[in-house]
């Protein structure tokens, strides 16, 4: 983990990131260095202590010191078949948690009680895609079986199965009003279908990329929505026109997530290139590339509610502050690719996924 002073050296009571430098300081050491320089420490830029940005919860976050819960690492899915693929925390109570695994099933877990909520069967292949119903006790899953399942988790039984696709469903993702299913698909079409029915609505390919889809995601107020493809392009759509009004290009090699801000003006994409780009929607153009390691994966891309922190998961789990788009925690506790990351309420904790078959919590 990383939030360090860089006056001190040391994980600050009070941590603020200064914008000229994008360096995090204890607000205490860089208010005393403003009164007598007037400047940043590190590039000598003029800084006013009013620039000073907090960090919320960060206190909180650097007393754990990437600690988690070892107890809740074992035990939702098969060891004989490693591998948990996809994470959701419910927006109800976030303490309910939804995994997909490599070994077909769909596991909800409460995180207070420590127990098994549900394990839901029926996929015959790998879960990928998992999400949460916000209002009802449903939940979504997707497949390389060509299938979506709507699951009821008191029954602990499938309600429906959407076959909107004729190849592996690659995304998913709820729209606002909670009534319909967005789905993304090795097939080359993107799908919208209606939960009560399990009805395909609208089906749709782009005749001038012909290639397959690799994740979907509806933006917050359900107008529009995004899918990567395998080609390395992210594709912005209006769902009423059923229509192609943006893309963004800039990626290499295939698309591993995309991710909306929930006030809607970001979007955040990845892609197997070590990099996450993010793109201002209201200009259509890319503003800041976070360009990582060689070779680093990301898998999960996801802002908190608030649209304060960026989470990313793949060869390990980092956060970054927006806005100043600066990393402040660094997290290796999976011993394999991180697969998932999700924020609590309020940003409260952090839960993550990973193919060591662990689902990690980092209290906040």
């Amino acid at each position: 983990m990383s939030l360090i002073c860089s006056i001190s050296n040391e994980v600050p009571e009070h941590p603020c990131v200064s914008p000229v430098s994008n360096h995090v300081y204890e607000r205490r050491l860089i208010e005393k260095y403003i009164a007598e320089n007037g400047t940043d420490p590190i590039n000598n830029q003029p800084l006013s202590e009013e620039q000073l940005i907090d960090i919320k919860g960060a206190r909180r976050l650097a007393s754990v010191r990437g600690c988690c819960n070892s107890k809740l690492d074992r035990g939702l899915h098969s060891a004989s078949i490693p591998g948990i693929l996809a994470l959701d925390l419910c927006p109800a109570d976030t303490n309910k948690i939804l995994t997909g695994g490599a070994d077909k099933n769909v596991v909800v877990f409460d995180k207070s009680s420590e127990q098994i909520l549900a394990t839901l069967k029926g996929h015959t292949k790998k879960v990928t895609s998992v999400v949460f119903h916000p209002s009802q006790e449903l939940v979504f899953s997707a497949s390389p079986d060509a299938t979506i399942r709507i699951w009821s988790v008191p029954n602990a039984s499938c309600v429906q199965v959407v076959r909107a696709h004729e190849s592996a469903v690659t995304g998913l993702s709820l729209h606002a009003t909670g009534d319909y299913l967005l789905s993304s698909s090795d097939d080359q079409y993107w799908a919208f279908s209606d939960i009560q029915t399990g009805r395909v609505l609208t089906k749709v390919t782009d005749e001038t990329s012909g290639c397959s889809l690799t994740c979907a995601q509806f933006h917050p107020d359900g107008l529009i929505f995004g899918t990567g493809t395998m080609d390395s392009q992210i594709k912005i759509w209006d769902l009423k026109e059923r229509t192609n009004v943006a893309n963004f290009p800039g990626h290499s090699g295939p698309i591993t997530s995309i991710a909306f801000s929930e006030n809607g003006y970001y979007l955040a994409t990845a892609a197997d290139d070590s990099s996450v780009k993010l793109w201002d929607l209201r200009k259509l153009k890319n503003f800041k590339t976070l360009q990582l390691d060689n070779n680093f994966e990301v898998k999960s891309l996801i802002f908190d509610q608030s649209g304060t922190y960026l989470a990313l998961g793949g060869t390990d789990v980092q956060i970054y502050i927006c806005k100043q788009w600066t990393e402040i925690l660094h997290f290796t506790e999976h011993s394999g690719l991180t697969t998932g990351v999700a924020f609590g309420h309020h940003a409260k904790f952090i839960a993550s996924t990973g193919m060591d078959r662990s689902l990690k919590f980092y209290s906040l």
